[in-house]
């Protein structure tokens, strides 16, 4: 709206008081509005709060009175929002994790939308082969599936990215690298290499080292002898 300059008049002696830091807030909610309210004030040149005692607010009610009774052809209806959280409440921004320079995608990409294939007669063949497999919707490659939800084709450090969150983030699986790859199929991602970099990331941590089974197989093979009861006596 280019305003600078805002006066704001309220009813509330605590409101005015504690924005103008004449008293001190103690209790959580209130700090965070409080937080907020300066991060807002702090966008104009001058701002100021009051508080309006109630002998001096007659003048407004009464003007609010002959609007209620005058305009009598509008509607009477008070539209009310109901708020989910509070405005306080911080949205929780996901890492973004993105790809760069080429990666296995890269290739189909090129095919399924400018419909280029790499010079490479053996590679252009392989993905003329494989490229019904896949479709691109919004710029994402998804590879399709008969029985399940297409997935989402990912990269190297986005794939690092999902095997560690499933092993050791918010899911916390702590699990071999077969259940951390069918995790991440039934989530909804896809790459080709994702056993041997599930088993490759895995292994590497000390918790697997720590807990890893232990063999119990002789490390040399075993010799088998004669028994010694013939030569008994």
């Amino acid at each position: 709206m280019g305003v600078r300059n805002l006066q704001a008049n309220v009813d509330s002696r605590l409101v005015a008081t504690q924005v103008n830091e004449t008293y001190v807030a103690k209790e959580a909610d209130v700090i965070r509005y409080l937080e907020k309210v300066k991060a807002l004030t702090g966008s104009f040149k001058a701002f100021s709060i009051k508080q309006i005692p109630r002998s001096e607010n007659k003048k407004d009610d009464a003007l609010c009175k002959i609007a209620s009774t005058s305009f009598a052809h509008l509607s009477k209806q008070v539209l009310v929002e109901e708020l989910k959280e509070n405005s306080t409440s911080e949205v929780e921004i996901l890492a973004v994790v993105e790809e760069e320079g080429e990666t296995w995608m890269t290739p189909f990409f090129k095919y399924l939308v400018e419909g280029t294939l790499p010079a490479d007669v053996k590679q252009a063949r392989a993905i003329r082969r494989k490229s019904w497999r896949f479709v691109v919707i919004n710029e994402t490659i998804y590879k399709k599936y008969f029985f399940k939800p297409w997935l989402r084709c990912v990269g190297p450090f986005q794939a690092n990215y999902v095997i560690r969150e499933i092993y050791e983030g918010s899911c916390s699986m702590h699990a071999g690298a077969r259940s951390v790859v069918d995790k991440a199929l039934r989530t909804g991602y896809y790459w080709p290499t994702m056993h041997k970099d599930a088993r490759t990331l895995i292994r590497a941590r000390q918790d697997f080292l720590i807990h890893k089974p232990v063999p119990r197989n002789p490390q040399q093979q075993l010799t088998p002898i004669t028994s010694p009861w013939p030569f008994y006596k």
